[in-house]
């Protein structure tokens, strides 16, 4: 489903990168800080989800769906002609997740003139195409350990980034094996 995104105009363009950075970053922060404290402490996180003897509800909780938000950007004043190469780019450029995980991409084209593309091949098989200002949501299970090259078709070779599947996450494995 794709949605114009920018109905007010009133964000200069070096305001609306400092604020997706910003978003980005407090949202990668956020995530790789709750990964790394669960899979270095999963006994921690099974006495913060409370004590269950039931395995589905501990996985439940243990939280295998993901929502990652990819954004387009230029960096301005770059003559693409001179240099031969796009100015554009993906932020985030890496996403992280567990294999079994289901992810929830929120993707946004921010480019006010030209289309971008979220383009992953084989096992995922994805290319979301969006118009200018336009954004879309999909969802796909992570169903391979890898790292999986995702970029846009048209922008080439800047518009590149990694979808790494991690093996399941230990706790996961722990909360299960009970």
């Amino acid at each position: 489903m794709q949605n114009n995104i920018w109905h007010d105009k009133t964000l200069t363009g070096k305001m609306k990168t400092a604020t997706i950075v910003l978003l980005s970053a407090l949202i990668s922060v956020s995530t790789l800080t709750s990964v790394v404290h669960a899979q270095s402490n999963p006994s921690s996180v099974q006495s913060q989800k409370g004590s269950s003897s039931d395995p589905s509800a501990s996985s439940n909780a243990l939280g295998s769906n993901k929502s990652f938000y990819l954004f387009t950007d230029e960096i301005e004043g770059i003559n693409e002609t001179k240099l031969g190469i796009p100015a554009d780019y993906y932020i985030p450029s890496i996403f992280v997740a567990n294999k079994g995980d289901s992810i929830t991409m929120h993707f946004y084209n921010l480019d006010g003139d030209d289309r971008h593309s979220f383009t992953i091949r084989a096992p995922y098989n994805i290319n979301e195409d969006l118009a200018p200002m336009h954004n879309a949501t999909f969802t796909f299970k992570a169903g391979n350990e890898g790292v999986y090259k995702f970029y846009d078709t048209s922008h080439q070779p800047t518009m590149t980034g990694q979808l790494i599947v991690l093996p399941p996450s230990t706790e996961l494995t722990a909360a299960t094996d009970k």
